[in-house]
């Protein structure tokens, strides 16, 4: 699949690379994340980042990303990540596109990010997940699926202690999900708690949730 650069986007990517030096290379690698049973995952490029606008431009959930509902934030959004972000030695992520192994039909998005070198409150140990399933792909386990997997990733790739993830308060099926993941919840250490519902899922528990079994390999 080529790549697809608006002028729009050319601007934007102009004014980011003129912020950093010439040989700049990112702060962290992220290798590529390994399919899971039903699932395989492709990061989110120049190439393929109008599946989100496919995925989720006529979304009518109240807990669907806006940003992806409009193509002009969505190019603004993947440029931000790729030049900035990825550059970046407090705010580096990357996200992956969701597909079906058996058909190769895109149904998600994975994002990680908050990847950090300030080791202050052991933030370079910390980073935070999202996730978004399209509309006709809801309930049949694809969430669970993906985000047991990108937790498996995280833990074996990155010396990471921690893994937030946050919902705004009424997504109760979000909430619910993490639950299911040892997700524990904590709304002290983070700001407008009123908003949003924010949870931690700490190595230990991790490790003690593989001790139960992968719960995302069961089926739903």
């Amino acid at each position: 699949m080529s790549e697809r650069i608006t002028p729009r986007m050319q601007i934007r990517m102009k004014k980011i690379r003129s912020m950093r030096r010439p040989d700049a290379e990112p702060f962290f690698h992220f290798p590529d994340l390994p399919n899971s049973e039903r699932l395989t995952y492709q990061p989110l490029g120049y190439n393929n980042y109008m599946t989100l606008n496919e995925l989720f431009a006529e979304d009518d959930s109240p807990f669907a990303n806006p940003e992806f509902k409009e193509l002009e934030r969505i190019e603004l959004y993947v440029v931000s990540l790729l030049e900035f972000a990825r550059y970046s030695p407090r705010r580096c992520g990357q996200d992956w596109i969701i597909h079906l192994a058996e058909t190769g039909t895109a149904v998600g998005v994975l994002h990680l990010y908050d990847f950090t070198k300030e080791p202050f409150g052991n933030r370079d140990q910390k980073c935070s997940i999202g996730f978004a399933i399209a509309a006709p792909f809801r309930r049949k386990g694809y969430a669970l699926e993906s985000i047991g997997n990108l937790l498996t990733y995280i833990f074996q790739h990155f010396e990471m202690i921690q893994v937030l993830a946050y919902t705004t308060r009424d997504n109760l099926p979000s909430q619910s999900l993490l639950k299911r993941l040892c997700f524990s919840p904590n709304d002290q250490d983070y700001d407008h708690p009123d908003h949003y519902a924010f949870f931690e899922l700490k190595l230990e528990q991790f490790e003690m949730l593989l001790k139960d079994g992968e719960i995302w390999r069961q089926r739903p």
